[in-house]
């Protein structure tokens, strides 16, 4: 049986079922409602129902509270329809229009245990974006989410990175299939994991390749001579898996930019441990902040803990793009 879902915002409606959650039924009819993990841990999805009879999956309780329960609010990724629903999404407009495009890979480097792969976007058709937000690759019948790696300034290029994963559907393609010139379609822009028009200092926050999404937002402020205080913030298992590193200072002669890496053995050079440790012993006060946080739900989960709970954030400044694996 289906329903109508309305948008207060914009009155914006679409059509869901009840064996489906809010999210992806609003991303089939290309409205890209505020989302993230789309694994209820990241709480970008949250937004509250004004009408209408909703049945939750579970959840992680650091997205969706008892007290944000009791105020009628949800997770849109974990929701689903019991009848026609009215949702209050403040400040909600529908951005740029999700498309399924072709897309030629015009490069494939590999670096360490990540593939930069560019994809040449057709020189006829219009693809705009957010710094920060990702596409999906369709490729043997599956949807694999990638993070855009670059600003939109890059006309005509998405650049994504790929971590090699054994066995993912994807990952194994990049690193052993894929050649140049050949043809991959994709369906984007989705995502809210975009800077917030403030001048509040920001800590940019990611392991592995969370990187990539942090990467895009940082073009962007060079390209809009953005000169916030920043503090970027890496993390990996080793030294050899940190990638692109060449362009740091490059980036820190443009921005007002800190750079620290972390890593999980010594290494000359680089601070020892996780960067929620280097967070703990570098700040007591991050009021003031806005924390953007990209990488593996262990990290951002313990970080947003401790942020919130011990270094005084206000938990409306932080901001998530989580990196869930898929085979």
């Amino acid at each position: 049986m289906g329903y109508k879902v309305t948008i207060e915002q914009g009155s914006l409606e679409f059509s869901v079922n009840a064996q489906e959650n809010l999210l992806n039924a609003a991303l089939q009819a290309k409205i890209n409602l505020p989302h993230g993990c789309k694994s209820g841990s990241c709480g970008a999805c949250k937004c509250k129902v004004t009408h209408g009879d909703i049945e939750l999956e579970e959840y992680n309780k650091i997205a969706l509270s008892d007290d944000d329960i009791a105020n009628n609010y949800i997770l849109l990724c974990k929701a689903s329809a019991h009848s026609d629903v009215i949702l209050d999404i403040p400040g909600f407009t529908n951005g740029f229009p999700i498309k399924t495009m072709p897309s030629k890979i015009e490069s494939i480097d590999k670096v360490g245990s990540v593939a930069i792969l560019k994809l040449k976007l057709p020189a006829n058709q219009i693809f705009e974006f957010y710094a920060g937000q990702y596409i999906d690759i369709i490729y043997e019948g599956k949807n694999r989410s990638y993070s855009i790696a670059n600003s939109p300034t890059s006309k005509g290029i998405i650049e994504l990175h790929i971590r090699y994963r054994q066995g993912g559907v994807f990952s194994e393609a990049a690193w052993q299939t894929l050649t140049i010139n050949q043809i991959l379609r994709f369906k984007g822009p989705m995502g809210n994991f975009t800077l917030q028009n403030t001048t509040k200092p920001a800590l940019m926050v990611c392991t592995g390749t969370g990187f990539a999404p942090i990467k895009a937002i940082l073009e962007q402020m060079i390209a809009e001579n953005n000169q916030r205080e920043l503090h970027l913030i890496w993390g990996n298992f080793t030294a050899e898996d940190f990638y692109l590193t060449e362009i740091l200072p490059v980036w820190q002669n443009q921005l007002n930019l800190k750079v620290t890496l972390c890593t999980n053995d010594k290494t000359e050079g680089y601070y020892t441990g996780m960067v929620t440790d280097y967070i703990q012993e570098s700040f007591n006060d991050l009021n003031q902040h806005e924390i953007y946080a990209c990488g593996n739900p262990a990290m951002i989960e313990n970080l947003y803990n401790i942020a919130s709970s011990q270094l005084k954030l206000d938990k409306r400044n932080f901001y998530s793009d989580v990196f869930t694996p898929s085979i």
